[in-house]
């Protein structure tokens, strides 16, 4: 995913500062190993607020979190008082997330305009808008995925503290056609002024692989700018993936200075950061985090901190040099990155989004990231530990959880840590490209597993389809007060955003079921364009050239609800009522839908209709769609004092059967050789007739299929045929392979991925260990190694060390120790006898592999203690009581050593004047 073929690439987000709660902090982590230690990375809490600018989805974590919106209840919302306040045209669609500073709001649009506007009003605070220059025209390269121009399309981030806007334009060397340059601005929000120094211009050699020279003809700049320590970042890549493109990251000082400039490959097109529009991720000082797409992927088993120089399909962490440069120091790319490229699967069509320290995380792993992708997976990652590639079980991924699939994303995640912790992920799944597809909105729970391991699980899915190019979703509360907390989404049918919506959710599920506690149209969507947030309000960007303002209070004339159809074969019609009520006294002189898959009949009463006050009015409508889909739309109630719109929506399903397919990939993951795993392929009807299979190709070894519908067979309008495909690896390696299936409904084909390692292997050495002849008292030790020489972690199932004798440890290997491939542990014993003879002892050590049973062994004889003996004094010609025998001048005689009895030699010898003698022997 370079930000081209297939998907759009387009999404704006809003973001702004915040404090952060009391309390609440960001801390880095350990990144580990000794090539960090140049990476100037601070490892510590960060300051009080959770950005350094006004930013994309809320703050540098980008999680999308506005917690400190108390007015935006959920009560309010839904109590009749909230509604759209105005709107503004402007000139050009807006991709960028509308940004709140200092009272006013910011909005840039792909004409390269940029406007201040009032965000209780929408009206125009700067005398005019900023003219940046000829956007450039996507027809020069012939991409249709956003048109008809290019200008600024990544949401600006903005420094508080100077009142000033970065942001990028794309615009031509001169004139209104031939190449195309790109440029950073800063701007003024106080004024709408360019500040001095700017534009800069975003050119030249990447400073990590000289020879590749920054294209911006062919180049997307979509991801939110990051203000890290006095730098801007500007992450780009391609547009429909026409070459050449790479993956760029460009770092631009406040004072116009280009410290950065670096790119994810050494040579060839691909690794485009694109990240559906969301924000570069930082989790603290001088480090930042990037999402890569296809081409160029890692196929090399890599620990994370010796990152490759092929950074495709990855996450990786760079950190600043002290020179300003950008160096990568930790990565992940998922064990199948080389066939998730094959299959238009790439990992990184989201961007990659921190879950704050305060409330997720463990002891033991302590700062988290969520990532997703086309393929449908939802990793948990450790930001001290990516996981590189190929580190995990059976040369799988290392990662502190991988789930799914549920769906493609093309999405940040959303975050809210109130009620235990709550992660909102939009999806489209139902093709490869996402083009007409279809998915759901997805609620996550926090918690911890049996083991204390931190996990996420899926609670509740949208009971209606989410359409291609619906937005990330952000989320407001007051802190993490429980009831205060709503759910935001900009809701599109599909990839052309006619219909869409602007929704707010409950934050927790019920009944498998996220909450729609309200809605309102808001005309043609802008691409994965997420609602800014600010004051008590949201603002949502437009394709048709409009910026609308949501809020309170507003005095609804007529209120209702949105009107969902139910699904509807192309041709066929589907009836609903919609129910209005007036507020005062009024007169309906008018009922208009939309478009023409929706019609109005005769109302009750009909038109004109004078009501009261509480008064209704009822209107027949009718679905009749045209294409198969989602459809969006709107119902136009005129009235003698204004008009209101309500939302309609339905599924037109084709009349003839369509085959889709679900996962693109079914990424196996690792396991040993002899290893078994399973997994599902999904072929959909979502046709209006019968499917009928003409052809069925199964997998060859070590992929196998069960429950495989008959050749001849059918599939029901709206049913399904799941097969169960598995993985059962005979020999090591990494293995690719796929199932299809050709019917009257079109041919679909779905990936499959697997590796497998050899099997865990403890081996010990120094399985015996004697001590030999160890005094009474005194203490010797020995040591062991425990290797595990096989392909996959080993857990250590049992260790029972020596405890209560003469042996005792003075190293632990608890139950439980995960042994990674290739690791050794050293473990020591001590042997310190209380009494005279032989000793013995076992260490039993057992693992989950093929080994078995380790006895350690540890021999040792205890030996008496040797003492000496103090005579005294004895005098000339006298006599000394020695052991109670008297003796005189003896030369011999006998002296116990320890409980013995021994002869030796003695003589008397003079001490000087005092005439005593001591004996000598």
């Amino acid at each position: 995913m370079g930000g081209g073929a297939g998907m759009p690439r387009r999404i704006r987000t809003i973001g702004r500062n915040r404090s952060r709660p009391a309390g609440r902090t960001r801390a880095l982590g350990r990144l580990g190993g000794a090539l960090l230690l140049a990476a100037a990375i601070v490892l510590a809490a960060a300051t009080s607020a959770l950005a350094s600018g006004i930013t994309n989805a809320g703050d540098d974590l980008r999680d999308g979190w506005y917690p400190d919106e108390p007015s935006l209840t959920p009560q309010l919302v839904s109590g009749g008082s909230f509604g759209q306040l105005w709107s503004t045209t402007v000139d050009g669609q807006v991709y960028a997330q509308p940004l709140l500073a200092n009272g006013t709001l910011l909005v840039a649009t792909e004409n390269n305009k940029v406007y201040g506007l009032d965000p209780a009003t929408g009206a125009a605070r700067w005398a005019s808008p900023l003219n940046l220059g000829t956007p450039w025209k996507a027809a020069d390269i012939g991409c249709g995925d956003l048109t008809p121009n290019i200008g600024v399309t990544a949401t600006p981030v903005i420094d508080p503290a100077t009142n000033t806007a970065y942001l990028t334009h794309k615009t031509y060397v001169s004139g209104s056609s031939g190449p195309a340059r790109w440029f950073m601005d800063a701007i003024d929000v106080a004024s709408g002024t360019e500040k001095a120094g700017f534009p800069v211009e975003l050119a030249g050699s990447a400073q990590n692989h000289p020879t590749m020279t920054f294209q911006p003809t062919t180049e997307l700049q979509r991801p939110g700018l990051l203000l890290l320590e006095g730098v801007v970042y500007a992450a780009f890549g391609s547009h429909c993936d026409f070459t050449p493109w790479q993956g760029w990251v460009f770092g631009v000082s406040t004072s116009g200075q280009v410290k950065a400039r670096w790119v994810a490959l050494p040579s060839g097109n691909g690794a485009g950061i694109w990240q559906s529009g969301s924000g570069l991720m930082s989790d603290g000082p001088g480090t930042l985090m990037i999402a890569t797409g296809n081409g160029g992927a890692p196929t090399t088993a890599t620990p994370g901190t010796s990152p490759p120089s092929n950074l495709a399909e990855s996450i990786v962490r760079l950190a600043v040099q002290p020179d300003g440069t950008l160096k990568p120091v930790d990565f992940f790319a998922p064990f199948d990155a080389g066939t998730l490229d094959e299959w238009d699967a790439d990992f990184a069509s989201g961007g990659v989004t921190a879950l704050n320290d305060q409330y997720f995380g463990t002891a033991s792993v302590p700062h988290l990231a969520v990532a997703v992708g086309k393929a449908g997976y939802v990793y948990l990652l450790n930001r001290d530990e990516l996981g590189g590639l190929k580190q995990g079980p059976g040369s799988g991924d290392k990662v502190v959880q991988r789930i799914g699939p549920y769906g493609g994303v093309w999405s940040r995640p959303g975050v809210w840590p109130g009620d235990g912790g709550w992660v909102y992920i939009p999806t489209a799944s139902g093709g490869n490209s996402g083009s007409g597809s279809t998915g759901f909105l997805r609620v996550y729970q926090y918690g911890l597993s049996g083991t204390g391991q931190p996990t996420l699980s899926l609670q509740a899915t949208s009971p209606d389809a989410f359409g291609f190019t619906s937005s990330a979703t952000v989320i407001t509360s007051d802190g993490t007060n429980s009831g205060s907390a709503l759910v935001w989404v900009v809701w599109t049918p599909e990839r052309s955003g006619v219909g869409a919506q602007l929704r707010a959710y409950d934050p927790i599920p019920v009944e498998g079921k996220p909450v729609l506690r309200w809605s309102a149209p808001v005309g043609t969507s802008a691409k994965f364009a997420t609602p800014g947030v600010g004051a008590g309000r949201l603002y949502v960007g437009t394709r048709d050239g409009k910026v609308l303002g949501f809020g309170s209070p507003v005095t609804p004339l007529l209120t209702g609800s949105a009107t969902n159809f139910p699904t509807t074969t192309v041709g066929n019609s589907s009836q609903r009522t919609l129910t209005l009520t007036a507020t005062n006294t009024l007169t309906v002189t008018g009922l208009t839908a939309s478009n023409s898959e929706f019609s109005v009949g005769t109302s009750t009463p009909p038109l004109p209709a004078q009501l009261s006050a509480g008064q209704t009015i009822k209107i027949p409508l009718t679905f009749t769609p045209t294409q198969a889909g989602l459809i969006g739309g709107s119902l136009s109630a005129e009235t003698n004092q204004g008009t209101v719109s309500f939302a309609l929506s339905g599924t037109g399903q084709a009349a003839t059967a369509q085959l889709t397919v679900t996962p693109p990939v079914v990424s196996f993951g690792g396991t040993t050789v002899g290893g078994h795993l399973s997994g599902a392929a999904t072929f959909r009807n979502v046709g209006g007739a019968s499917l009928t299979i003409n052809a069925i190709k199964l997998p060859v070894a070590p992929f196998g299929a069960s429950g495989v519908p008959a050749v001849g067979s059918t599939i029901a309008p709206g049913g399904s045929a799941t097969i169960n495909v598995t993985f059962d690896p005979t020999t090591e390696g990494s293995f690719k392979g796929e199932i299809a299936m050709e019917t009257t409904g079109g041919n679909g084909a779905i990936g499959l991925s697997g590796t497998a390692a050899p099997p865990g292997v403890l081996q010990i050495k120094n399985e015996h260990n004697e001590f030999g002849s160890v005094e009474v008292g005194k203490t010797a030790t020995r040591s062991f190694t425990v290797t595990n020489a096989g392909g996959v972690a080993v857990t250590i199932t049992k260790s029972k060390p020596p405890s209560g004798g003469a042996f005792a440890p003075t190293t632990s290997l608890a139950e439980g120790t995960t042994i990674a491939p290739g690791e050794t542990l050293t473990e020591t014993v001590a042997f310190t006898p209380t009494a005279a003879g032989p000793a013995s002892t076992v260490w039993p050590i057992n693992g989950n592999d093929t080994t078995g049973l380790h006895e350690v062994s540890f021999t040792g004889t205890g030996t008496a203690a040797q003492s000496s003996a103090t005579f005294g004094k004895v005098s000339v010609g006298g006599s000394s009581d020695f052991f109670g025998v008297e003796r005189k001048r003896v030369n011999r005689y006998v002296l116990s050593g320890g409980g013995s009895v021994t002869k030796l030699s003695v003589y008397l010898a003079p001490t000087g004047a005092s005439g005593q003698q001591v004996l000598r022997g």
